[in-house]
């Protein structure tokens, strides 16, 4: 479903998504789209809510989506110092020239505690939580949790597959 200034309804294969365009996939729905300019490619998982925010000829010289709730995959290419911004209501995630994975979810680990999870694949990511003003770098293979109560936490991902089949065989 879209909810827009210039449409709203149901969104068809090859519809036009405008700024500021609030998007919501459904349990069995998601989305897949492409900005032209910067080159960014994003793909939407079932049960998210976003926001797109191009703002491709104004003064900020980025465009931005908010993720309100759910899971997206970003790949966005360096376009020439242009950067893309990827808004949770946490954590601002900068990048230019990164694919990444990027969750937002609420009351799922604990009661009350509302948190984003960032996963670089490729490049870097420059994060930033809004609620601490604490900052910090993302590399290749890295994944933090950004929390509403201003912490970030580090986890563990595997930086190559045969990491994945030695855990699995530890527990069997």
């Amino acid at each position: 479903m879209r909810k827009g200034s210039v449409r709203s309804g149901l969104i068809r294969r090859g519809d036009y998504i405008y700024h500021g365009d609030k998007i919501i996939t459904g349990s069995v729905g998601s989305a897949s789209f492409i900005m032209i300019y910067e080159d960014t490619s994003i793909r939407v998982y079932n049960n998210s809510v976003f926001r797109l925010v191009s703002e491709r000829y104004s003064l900020l010289n980025h465009s931005e989506l908010a993720l309100f709730e759910g899971k997206v995959i970003i790949e966005a290419d360096d376009n020439l110092g242009y950067s893309f911004v990827l808004n949770t209501p946490s954590t601002k995630a900068t990048v230019s020239g990164t694919n990444f994975l990027a969750e937002y979810q609420q009351d799922l680990l604990f009661n009350g505690v509302d948190y984003s999870i960032f996963t670089v694949l490729e490049g870097i990511i420059e994060l930033e939580n809004l609620n601490s003003n604490l900052s910090m770098y993302l590399l290749n293979g890295e994944t933090v949790v950004s929390t509403d109560g201003g912490k970030f936490l580090r986890l563990d991902t595997f930086r190559e597959p045969q990491g994945i089949v030695n855990s699995l065989l530890e527990f069997r």
